[in-house]
């Protein structure tokens, strides 16, 4: 059928919609240009001319569009074009009576911003706009001197004219709402789709980050079920150590499990965490307070490993060597965010009993870290112990 619309190469859906408008309009003109055409050359009215015109224009059109299944440019051609026609016709018949020819421009206004939006029809107004106000200054007396009291053949031709553009103008405005309904249908049911799809997949990422922690916390108890066989101190200290590194681990995919973002985690509240469970896991029974700042609320997963392990191997540190001989001790924590960087500072108030050697295998696990996340630092000993980090930013 000839009002079957041919399919389109668009992927967007008001794209899509925007296509078959135009090849719907093309249809609809090519059906009403000969009736009216043919209404004016009966009726003695004007020349038909520009509506012969108009019908190959169309025909034009619907093998164009049918060949390339494409719109913006039929769209344009069909805007310059009909523009052009309804300005000739304006301005061209000085005996006519122009009382519709202003509807045919607003039908090719509105059918510039159906299909090719606000800049195009703007300027399809502007060029209107220029063609009418030229008409009234000076063809406008001239052409009332001349033009005839209307005859019934007038009103007739007239009056079928303004039944087409009222048709169009209607049939124009329908189409637009019929079609920007289907494409936000199309869209609605897209999002519920992604919707529903993210909430699976978040779902299935929150039970991979449980089921992770779950492996790594029975690592951590065969870890200490094994420590249990050590008699020798030192060894059992490493064995320590190692269970810290895997449950500042674990603690990262509890932190992924709980929250509602899965890409990003509270940095403050994971420092806290893990420094709570680092001091459990030390049994200290003095009070030593950790006092956390961050200008950085979020942090991503690939960041924060590196990170949760070097804030393991510092708290650690403090917490074993740092407070010997004091019944209170304080760890200070400053994150800032800068937009070159971003900068860390721990620092705590103790007085080490053992300097940590410069190849120890802490030092040399906070280093590398370090590089991982392309950054640097410094470490000085002066009523106590200070590191300072400077990381690249996050991307």
């Amino acid at each position: 059928m000839i009002f079957s619309v041919p399919q389109s190469n668009h992927k967007d859906f008001y794209d899509i919609a925007r296509f078959n408008l135009i090849w719907r309009i093309s249809v609809i003109m090519t059906v009403f240009l000969p009736l009216l055409g043919t209404s004016q050359y009966i009726l003695a009215q004007m020349s038909p001319a520009p509506s012969i015109l108009g019908i190959i224009v169309c025909g034009f059109l619907l093998i164009f569009l049918k060949k390339t299944n494409t719109y913006k440019l039929p769209a344009i051609f069909f805007t310059c074009l009909g523009t052009l026609l309804s300005q000739w016709t304006f301005l061209s018949f000085p005996t006519a009576y122009h009382i519709v020819d202003t509807l045919w421009m607003l039908i090719i206004v509105i059918l510039t911003f159906f299909t090719l939006g606000r800049a195009w029809g703007f300027s399809t107004i502007v060029v209107n706009l220029l063609c009418i106000f030229y008409y009234y200054a000076f063809d406008f007396n001239e052409n009332l001197s001349v033009i005839e009291p209307m005859k019934v053949e007038d009103i007739i031709s007239t009056s079928i004219n303004f039944v087409i553009c009222f048709l169009i103008i209607g049939y124009l405005i329908n189409q637009f709402i019929i079609n920007s309904n289907y494409a936000e249908n199309k869209y609605k049911v897209l999002t519920d789709q992604l919707q529903t799809t993210n909430q699976e997949k978040t779902i299935m990422l929150k039970e991979i980050h449980h089921r992770v922690k779950n492996n790594l916390q029975v690592i951590t108890s065969l870890l200490r079920l094994q420590s249990y066989e050590i008699e020798d101190e030192i060894h059992k200290n490493l064995y320590q150590e190692s269970i810290n590194r895997v449950v500042a681990m674990a603690l990262i995919h509890e932190k992924m499990y709980q929250s509602e973002n899965l890409a990003k985690i509270d940095l403050k509240e994971y420092i806290d965490s893990l420094a709570a469970d680092l001091l459990k896991s030390y049994s200290i029974d003095k009070k030593i307070e950790i006092n956390v700042k961050s200008e950085i609320e979020n942090i991503k997963t690939k960041s924060l490993v590196p990170l949760a392990l070097i804030f393991n191997e510092l708290i650690s540190n403090s917490i074993k060597h740092a407070f010997e001989n004091q019944n209170y001790g304080e760890i200070t924590i400053d994150i800032l965010n800068n937009q070159t960087h971003i900068a860390l500072e721990y620092k705590d108030n103790g007085e080490w009993k053992t300097s940590t050697k410069e190849n120890s295998f802490g030092l040399e696990l906070i280093e590398s870290l370090t590089d991982q996340l392309s950054g640097k630092f410094e470490r000085s000993v002066s009523n106590g112990t200070c590191y300072s980090f400077i990381f690249a930013p996050e991307n």
